[in-house]
This record gives C-alpha cells, structure tokens and sequence, in this order.
C-alpha cells in the first residue's frame, strides 16, 4: 500500500513538474483571441526589408477590427485620408494553424490569420503569422507576412485600445 501511494505521488509530482496547463493550452478549437475584447488594435508600424512606414509617414492611422463570427473591419482615420488612402474595409478572416513554405519552415506549425486588405499603400500577404506579446504591460500584436524572409510580405505592429 505504501508503494502504491509512493507512486501515485511521485506521478503528481511528476505532472507537476512538467508544467501546469494554461488557458492557452485548453482553448476550444473556435476559441478566437483577436476578437475577445471591445476594443481595437492600433497600427505602429509596417516593416519591410526596404524600410519602414507608420501612421507619420502615411498620414493616417490604421484601425484592425476583429469582430464575431469572422469579420474584420480595417479602419483608417487621419488628415491625408483624401490624398491617396482607402477608406474603411470590410472583409473576413480565418484563423489556423500552419507551415510557411516559403520561408523554409514547413516542418514548423505556426499561428496563421488570413485575410484580404486591397492595400495599394500598404500591401503584405494575405496569409500570414501572428503572435499576441505583453510588453510594458500592453498587450501587441505582431503579424508577418508569409513572404517576409524574402522581400515579398511585411511585418505588421499594433497595440491593443480597449474601448
């Protein structure tokens, strides 16, 4: 009986010690983290291999709005909206899970967003990578482009603007 009970607690301990489960780790399949919160993810900046451009570059501010059931709402506002810039754009996205052929990394399954902009300014692929950090406690969002490593994509900034 002791052996059996020796057991049991070096099996707990055991699991213990391999990590405790997260909430990330026992998320529905649907579980949608872009789109929790009211609120809306605000453009730092846009990097290419070729430079790098912002809201002081470009004249207005960009918006990302992930709302229910897959919708996004890509919002501009700022004075140089009449000089070039498109106005607001509805469209969809999807969430997965993938490979990134392009960049070499096809063993590697990463986070994926998919969706279309019609940027002319601003253009990246429409799938991508996304990864959510906290930094200096706000929350970021980073996206890049599936053809970032060779100078077909971009790599994306924004901050979180809870509402």
């Amino acid at each position: 009986m002791n052996r059996l009970l020796l057991y049991a607690a070096l099996l707990a301990t055991s699991q213990l010690a391999a990590g405790c489960q997260h909430d990330a780790d026992i998320r529905p399949a649907n579980y949608d983290e872009l789109a929790l919160g009211t609120g809306h993810w605000e453009w730092d900046y846009t990097g290419y291999q070729s430079g790098k451009r912002d809201p002081s570059t470009e004249g207005y501010r960009r918006q990302l709005v992930f709302g229910a059931g897959g919708q996004l709402l890509l919002r501009r506002t700022g004075l140089l909206l009449h000089q070039g810039s498109q106005p607001d754009y509805r469209t969809t996205y999807q969430l997965s899970m993938g490979t990134l052929p392009l960049c070499g990394t096809s063993q590697k399954s990463f986070p994926i967003i998919t969706y279309s902009t019609n940027e002319e300014k601003l253009p990246n692929n429409e799938r991508r990578t996304y990864s959510l950090v906290q930094q200096n406690g706000q929350q970021g969002l980073y996206i890049t482009g599936e053809a970032a490593c060779g100078d077909g994509g971009a790599y994306e900034t924004y901050h979180w603007v809870a509402e």
